[in-house]
């Protein structure tokens, strides 16, 4: 339910120009292990492997609430139970392309149609109307796999501004 105008997000910092990407998945990462910590919740190992270089322009908030309900639920799915936390693992991953960048969120939990039979989280739900507006306000689609060992891989793509490849 994020109304802020892309004036506002300027004004407050909250809109990034070419921030670094992985200083946002890395601020998400260690929310997620703090609250666990809180918690005394199981946490799979959370590995992330975004370059230095990858840079996002536009609503940082909007890009961490996004991200940070995907690793919540990939974290989910990939602990299931305790015992299965020791073992399980979610990998955060960045591509940058001349017109795009994209943000991969894998995990080794259930596949879609298992998370579809048991109603689970991201998986057929991706569209509700709060995440959709978060998807629009940092101009990306997302797409959800089946990963090939097992689990789910929820890729966000974010094109780059016109600007940006003019450029270039």
């Amino acid at each position: 339910m994020m109304k802020e105008s892309v004036k506002a997000l300027q004004s407050t910092n909250n809109w990034g120009h070419g921030a670094a990407l992985q200083g946002i998945v890395e601020d998400v990462v260690s929310d997620l292990q703090r609250h666990h910590a809180d918690t005394g919740g199981a946490l799979p190992h959370v590995a992330v492997d975004v370059p230095r270089d990858h840079k996002f322009d536009g609503s940082v908030a909007a890009l961490k609430e996004l991200l940070s309900v995907w690793l919540r639920e990939a974290v989910r799915a990939a602990a299931g139970n305790a015992a299965m936390a020791r073992t399980a693992e979610v990998l955060v991953t960045s591509v940058d392309y001349p017109d795009c960048v994209e943000i991969e969120i894998a995990d080794s939990g259930p596949s879609r149609a298992e998370r579809q039979g048991l109603g689970g989280g991201v998986v057929g739900r991706v569209h509700v109307s709060v995440q959709q507006k978060l998807l629009d306000q940092v101009r990306g689609d997302v797409r959800l796999d089946d990963c090939a060992e097992g689990g789910v891989a929820v890729t966000l793509r974010i094109p780059k501004v016109a600007s940006q490849r003019m450029a270039a």
